[in-house]
């Protein structure tokens, strides 16, 4: 009998749990990718860390509905870019002062939090976290990315199928 309700209470925990529970958050200082504009920016400003500056707005871009906003964290993350399409959140790039906080201290953490790296060149590690995708760059910058959803929302187009190109495709093919 007792069995049997601890399943109906874990069903039912189970069962109306948030979508967080099945999906890890990914992210700097609290905001992450999926949250909404205003979301962010409330994060921020109630932050005791990050400097949002009066004139935080990178730049516009009206005809793709794309918005950069720009924070800092003085003096070790002088620049934190938040890439927004239709209000979400889909990009972040946190740029490190390396004097502070350098590549492998970022590496050592992210491995930490996530594990081992999934792909890696000499200038930087990548970690796949659902649909997300983070990468650890050198000197110091760490970029969470949505990026399925925003090569979809930005509307990038594959190359024209060329001569070269398709020859560059045979190369590859043959591997």
């Amino acid at each position: 009998m007792i069995r049997h309700t601890r399943l109906k209470i874990i069903f039912t925990i189970l069962l109306l749990a948030p979508g967080a529970l099945w999906a890890q958050e990914v992210g700097f200082m609290n905001m992450h990718i999926g949250m909404t504009r205003s979301e962010v920016l409330q994060t921020a400003e109630s932050s005791e860390l990050i400097t949002v500056p009066k004139n935080r707005d990178v730049e516009f871009f009206p005809v793709e509905d794309r918005k950069i906003l720009t924070f800092s964290i003085k003096p070790e993350v002088p620049y934190i870019y938040l890439q927004f399409y239709d209000e979400i959140l889909l990009a972040l790039t946190v740029v490190f002062d390396e004097r502070h906080i350098d590549y492998y201290t970022l590496i050592q953490e992210m491995e930490e939090k996530y594990g081992k790296h999934g792909r890696m060149t000499p200038s930087w590690r990548e970690w796949e976290i659902g649909s997300a995708l983070i990468q650890v760059e050198k000197p110091a910058v760490v970029k969470y990315m949505a990026l399925e959803e925003l090569v979809e929302r930005a509307a990038f187009q594959r190359p024209e199928e060329t001569p070269a190109n398709m020859r560059k495709e045979t190369l590859l093919d043959g591997l």
